[in-house]
């Protein structure tokens, strides 16, 4: 399903605000973004670039919400979703996550590419998936300091092998040994900082070998891991981190209970309360912290 043009979003947003007589600073500042950006996105270029400005996830939810609408009547679809990147972090749940993955994002997706977390045997009904581990001291991780261009290359020779079969499908990407290769590496903080880049390499992959935009892309990461780490990592900042380098944030807890949005980001906070802060204190100020990151 191919995704609006930056013209046709820029056109709905434009009418809706219109006829609900916002201006485009109104609208921007109950979306939580600059008047500049809203312009940019109006006219489907922005003036310092000459390119249509990219529009996460986040900034449509906001805007639909700020216009009364779905995200789904902004882009005229369910193609928003389809780059879509997630942070999938499980605070107690252990074991194999692909059921749960498969469950939460799985509808738009007719084929999954999983890399599994080397600690757990992994298993997807026939077709369903590729399923793919990388095991800890062989590449793409070879050593303990992370090589960030090691792990593009063996996504890269994975979906390389799978191409032919796959092109003309839906293909996801849910990659779940992210914090297991944290507990491995020397600069684990390395791992988190490479969200950054990771989703447009994904793009560059799918695009090369599968002509289409990945599906989802979803990074799985588990609080244990974080924990376990210690003082060699700050854990809030890291939280922090994780939370604004993703489109979505998902936390499944103990029980396989799943949460989203301003929820899951309270959650993941509450984790990483600093000591010495009461939990009262923790639960006002992450209360406050989750309503801006969600838009921001």
């Amino acid at each position: 399903m191919p995704h609006p043009t930056a013209t046709d979003l820029g056109a709905e947003v434009r009418d809706r605000r219109l006829t609900l007589a916002l201006s485009i600073r109104a609208l921007a500042q109950a979306a939580g973004v600059s008047a500049g950006y809203v312009t940019a996105i109006e006219h489907g270029r922005s003036p310092s670039t000459g390119r249509a400005p990219e529009v996460s996830l986040r900034v449509l939810d906001s805007l639909a919400t700020a216009l009364g609408c779905s995200v789904d009547d902004l882009t005229g679809s369910r193609a928003h979703a389809a780059a879509a990147h997630v942070l999938l972090y499980c605070v107690a749940a252990a074991g194999p996550l692909f059921a749960t993955v498969d469950r939460e994002f799985g509808t738009d997706v007719d084929h999954w590419l999983y890399i599994a977390d080397p600690r757990y045997a992994e298993a997807a009904p026939k077709g369903r998936a590729t399923i793919c581990s990388w095991p800890l001291g062989r590449f793409p991780y070879a050593t303990e300091l992370l090589a960030p261009q090691d792990i593009l290359l063996a996504l890269e020779r994975a979906v390389a092998n799978v191409a032919t079969t796959l092109k003309g499908k839906r293909v996801g990407l849910a990659i779940m040994d992210c914090s297991a290769v944290m507990r491995y590496v020397q600069n684990a903080a390395d791992e988190v900082d490479f969200e950054r880049k990771w989703h447009d390499g994904v793009h560059r992959i799918w695009h090369q070998h599968l002509q289409s935009e990945p599906a989802i892309d979803v990074c799985g990461y588990r609080h244990a891991d974080v924990e376990a780490l210690g003082l060699t990592i700050d854990q809030l900042g890291t939280a922090l981190t994780l939370i604004s380098n993703h489109d979505r944030a998902v936390v499944v807890e103990t029980d396989a209970a799943v949460v989203s949005g301003r929820a899951a980001i309270r959650r993941i906070l509450a984790e990483a309360r600093p000591a010495g802060v009461s939990a009262a204190a923790w639960r006002e100020l992450t209360r406050a912290a989750a309503d801006s990151l969600a838009v921001a």
